[in-house]
């Protein structure tokens, strides 16, 4: 019984890091919530929940760099269709909990057709757990106490698992349309899992070279409120520069207040839309891998930025050149106009870093007592809905749901609005530009 109780703590926290304090900080954030609640129209008791939440921050950003590159959606292959599981967060944790120590051999590599691969992807009485975008495999094999053999040079798009415990994990990659394929080593228990009754049908598909998700029903979800959280600047110039020495020197610039610290780290900071601009001209850092920049982003934001706790790996371009961390609610990522609810990480070669962030994030929702149902169409007609815009759809590299910041009338709250986005030449918007997005801080 010891045993087993010393297993399930050491599966917790070696995915999760810090997972006990994140749980306190929740309870804390309910707590936070219901004051909000009971003293919404005092704008005094407002700024004193925001300054607790800023001494939480710190704890929470130190989470391990597999829970940054987290998976962020859940398909489950039934034998007569799949089902996508909405606000699947739960659900990845209870089954990482139970893969985590499943005896392993290490994976084989197998290369498949693109027909046969896809058909891999969609048999029966497995789960799917997809990446936002491609990750490298030595961060992946961090979830799972065997050796998977998974190397940084192996690129996985998502992980396969079969819900009866018996065959092959596999781990694909969607480019190379290949497989690794990881034996399970003994008997071990089927997953159960409670997943929830909002599931969504969906389907695989290929499309520009990459797996997409085709959306084939109505989608339910509610609207959401969040205490509009502002970063003290001086907080951030402490994160963003050494301190070894004199305090960066400042310069105004227009609508802009520049800390400089020497010729290496610059800090720009727009006080009219609350965007950060943090440009390391000297950086040491090993950058000359995926692996690598994957590495370095991760050290840039939990070093160097404030990182919420719901913050999460989003996507990359040109070989990770480029990485987009994404704010996250309810397993969906959230877009805004400007950087408030995400982070990039830009390296631009020569040494040069540009990180690009926001002061402004969400962290503590208002109770639901007041969220609004609202129903989305399936994709096929949110496709149509884009074309009647003017984009072409050829131009529409892809469609997803997500939420919408919309700042309150009272511009200490963020409203947070389902809505379905389409990616045109690399830059996410939402296809109903109604009510959507305006900058932090100022009222809609």
């Amino acid at each position: 019984m010891i045993r087993k109780e010393w297993l399930r703590f050491k599966v917790f926290f070696h995915r999760f890091g810090l997972g006990m304090v994140v749980t306190a900080l929740i309870i804390i954030s309910i707590i936070l919530s219901l004051s909000l609640w009971y003293n919404v129209s005092n704008p005094g008791r407002v700024d004193s929940l925001q300054d607790k939440q800023e001494s939480a921050k710190t704890l929470v950003g130190n989470k391990p760099i597999q829970a940054l590159y987290d998976t962020d959606k859940v398909i489950l292959n039934t034998k007569d269709d799949q089902k996508l599981i909405v606000n699947y967060r739960g659900s990845t944790n209870e089954i990482s909990e139970k893969v985590y120590a499943w005896p392993l051999y290490e994976a084989r590599r197998k290369v498949y057709s693109e027909k046969d691969y896809l058909k891999k992807l969609k048999q029966p009485n497995y789960v799917m757990l997809a990446y936002p975008d491609v990750v490298t495999g030595d961060i992946v094999d961090r979830d799972f106490e065997s050796k998977t053999g998974l190397t940084s040079k192996a690129h996985i798009n998502r992980i396969l698992i079969p819900l009866n415990a018996k065959g092959e994990i596999l781990f694909a990659d969607d480019k190379r349309h290949q497989i690794y394929e990881s034996q399970i080593g003994a008997d071990v228990k089927p997953i159960k899992v409670n997943w929830g009754n909002n599931k969504i049908n969906v389907n695989l598909f290929w499309k520009n070279k990459q797996i997409q998700v085709l959306v084939n029903s109505d989608v339910n979800l509610k609207e959401r409120s969040f205490l509009l959280d502002e970063n003290k600047v001086s907080v951030i110039t402490k994160k963003a520069f050494s301190q070894n020495g004199s305090a960066p020197k400042v310069t105004k610039r227009g609508s802009e207040t520049v800390y400089s610290e020497g010729s290496d780290h610059q800090l720009i900071s727009d006080e009219k839309t609350g965007e950060l601009t943090l440009n390391a001209f000297s950086d040491k850092q090993k950058v000359n891998t995926m692996n690598n920049r994957f590495k370095s982003g991760y050290a840039w934001l939990t070093t160097r930025t404030s990182v919420p706790e719901n913050l999460y790996y989003f996507e990359q371009s040109q070989n990770a050149q480029k990485i987009n961390y994404r704010l996250y609610s309810d397993g969906l990522p959230i877009f805004n106009a400007n950087r408030s609810s995400s982070i990039e990480v830009d390296f631009k070669g020569d040494e040069q870093t540009q990180v690009k962030f926001s002061k402004y994030s969400i962290q503590v929702p208002l109770p639901r007592h007041n969220d609004v149902n609202v129903t989305l169409p399936k994709e096929t007609v949110a496709l149509q809905q884009a074309k009647a815009t003017g984009v072409p759809t050829d131009d529409i590299e892809e469609l997803r749901v997500g939420y919408d910041w919309v700042v309150d009338s009272n511009s200490e709250f963020v409203r947070l609005v389902p809505k379905w986005f389409m990616k045109v030449n690399g830059n996410w918007e939402p296809i109903n530009k109604q009510g959507t997005t305006v900058e932090a801080g100022e009222p809609s």
